[in-house]
């Protein structure tokens, strides 16, 4: 069962890891910078999000495969909160067998991004 904590915790700029089966994922509060319409043409505001990540195991997210990783935004309120919690179970229940047979981390290697080219020989 995904556990998403209530929205007090986030508000305390706490962020949340878990899995379910080799689901992972990750919320994070935070805040962006988006335009205001109502106070003219260039205006700005910040707005609090909640950003979810989710991966498959066994591996952290920096270790993973950038293409296998999700990332979706949701506002910091207990309707965003719920959606998240919505986001994840919908991911798991859309491929169960997916989290249930990800691959044992002594099966595989973890992703490591490409090697920077060499320009100092040429």
């Amino acid at each position: 069962m995904i556990f998403v904590p209530l929205l007090h915790y986030f508000l305390c700029k706490n962020d949340y890891s878990g899995n379910e089966a080799g689901l992972r994922y990750r919320l994070t509060p935070g805040k962006r910078t988006v335009p205001d319409p109502d106070s003219g043409a260039d205006a700005t505001k910040e707005e609090k999000i909640l950003t979810v990540d989710y991966w498959p195991a066994p591996w952290t997210i920096d270790k993973t495969d950038p293409a296998l990783r999700r990332r979706e935004v949701f506002p910091l309120t207990d309707e965003g909160r719920a959606a998240a919690a919505q986001y994840l179970k919908d991911a798991y229940d859309a491929e169960p067998e997916r989290w249930n047979n990800c691959p044992d981390m002594m099966d595989c290697d973890p992703w490591e991004p490409p090697a920077e080219p060499d320009t100092a020989n040429e």
